[in-house]
């Protein structure tokens, strides 16, 4: 444990989860500067607990007295508070570091820009395959933060790891990291692209220190030298990709609307996997599952058998049922690459029936410009028409994302562009062109729900899939 008094900055869910495993401990307090609904629940249930909050202003008078604050990851380190704290030389951390410090479990870390959330689902298939009894947590939609896991009831903890974590987690080193892809994102957070490599690389080294086992993307470089310096330290570095440098290298790839057929060249031997998780994108996730479950001494075909009984994760190319002659599907694509990738699948599954590719986009939190004009260069090229939409899940004025979007569409060759501001309207918008044998790709939000309106925390329900199912109907 860091030495107390605590303060916690943020109270989302990570921030709430840091103040409640920190209440045995006492001597914390809580600040977040939104009053937000959800914030103020959080408030209520701490206040009941004994644990003084605070909402509103900037927090520096919650710091007398505090030797270590716990900060959610979603709080900038440009933040008042937390650049008072370290300018008082006290312990600043993320709540992944506090969960780290907590754990009694093995932790098996996934790390990158895309693939996170079904590489992890992948491994607590293979992990529950075997009899680990694995607990998904971390920066991630389904499940608990780190320190909210149980830390008596489960032998492996498998937990998504953003940049944003990572950067703030002086001495977090799982006993096992997967390493997915870098490509341009979160530019806007920590400043250059190397600045956000150097918060993935933290890890799986840490000085002469390594973790014990990774699966890592071979196929650029950033990858091949990160395998490197895990080697160099006495870690195994298991390399998987479609280059030449990869022990699990994905072949032949022959996708369908649900799933598709994976070749994977494996040390031993080669492998043919049934999955339900269509695309090129896709069976590379399912090799660095495989590549780390063989890594970690699971049996092989019991690790066969759960990677081709696991279903998608929700909002990940996943199809909306309806008795049409076109099809509808709700993917989270919201970076230059993944918008890309998916949109190629696309355009292979549409171009088989001899259908078009329909999608509509926003741009996805709080990206820089350029990585937003990414974005939309990319969607137009891998689409017959585009519509654009301005809606924002930070409260962010809708128009300034759209306006990049727009820009990074008009620089690109492709299909037509169309802008519709709402949400909603954008979707019906792109339903209504569909004919038959198209492929209507509603990109962005994936299974998101929450809608904010405002930096004050006003917000509604959204959901891509109930918009659609109600059109269609």
């Amino acid at each position: 444990m860091p030495k107390g008094p605590y303060l916690v900055v943020g109270l989302g869910r990570a921030g709430r989860a840091a103040a409640d495993a920190l209440v045995e401990a006492g001597r914390v307090r809580a600040w977040d500067h939104s009053r937000a609904p959800e914030v103020g629940a959080a408030r209520d249930a701490l206040l009941a607990a004994g644990v003084p909050v605070r909402l509103g202003g900037d927090g520096l008078d919650m710091l007398e007295g505090i030797r270590t604050v716990v900060k959610s990851p979603g709080i900038r380190p440009d933040t008042p508070v937390i650049a008072a704290a370290r300018r008082r030389d006290l312990l600043v951390i993320d709540e992944l570091e506090l969960g780290w410090r907590l754990a009694r479990s093995p932790i098996v870390a996934v790390t990158g820009t895309n693939g996170k959330s079904t590489v992890a689902a992948l491994l607590v298939a293979a992990l529950s395959a075997a009899g680990r009894r694995p607990v998904l947590a971390g920066k991630t939609f389904f499940g608990p933060p780190l320190s909210a896991v149980p830390r008596d009831e489960h032998r492996t903890i498998v937990a998504e790891v953003s940049s944003y974590q990572a950067e703030a987690s002086p001495t977090f080193l799982p006993r096992a990291a997967v390493f997915t892809n870098l490509t341009r994102e979160h530019v806007h957070w920590h400043g250059t692209v190397a600045a956000y490599a150097a918060a993935k690389r933290r890890v799986f080294v840490r000085g002469d220190e390594t973790v014990g086992t990774a699966s890592i993307n071979v196929d650029d470089r950033f990858g091949r030298d990160l395998a490197a310096a895990v080697r160099a330290r006495g870690g195994s570095a298991l390399a998987y990709g479609r280059s030449a440098d990869a022990d699990y290298r994905v072949g032949s790839v022959r996708s369908e609307l649900r799933g598709a057929v994976v070749e994977i060249d494996a040390p031993d031997r080669a492998v043919t996997l049934r999955t339900r998780l269509p695309g090129v994108h896709n069976a590379l996730n399912v090799a660095a599952a495989l590549a780390l479950a063989d890594g970690l001494g699971l049996e092989r075909e019991r690790t066969l058998e759960a990677l081709e009984a696991a279903v998608a994760v929700p909002g990940r190319f996943e199809v909306v049922a309806a008795n049409r002659s076109f099809d509808v599907v709700v993917d989270f694509a919201h970076t230059p690459d993944g918008v890309k990738q998916t949109l190629a699948l696309a355009r292979e599954l549409a171009t088989a029936r001899g259908g078009r590719v329909i999608a509509t986009l926003t741009s996805f939190g709080n990206n820089d410009r350029d990585t937003r004009e990414q974005i939309g260069r990319a969607a137009r090229r891998g689409t017959d028409l585009l519509v654009l939409c301005a809606v924002s899940l930070r409260g962010e004025p809708g128009l300034v994302a759209l306006a990049a979007l727009l820009a990074g569409a008009r620089s690109a060759s492709g299909g037509l562009v169309e802008c519709v501001l709402d949400r909603r309207a954008a979707i019906e918008r792109a339903i209504g062109h569909a004919r038959r044998g198209d492929l209507v790709m509603l990109l962005g939000r994936g299974s998101y729900t929450r809608l904010a309106h405002d930096r004050h925390g006003r917000a509604s329900h959204l959901d891509d899939r109930e918009v659609a199912q109600s059109l269609l109907s």
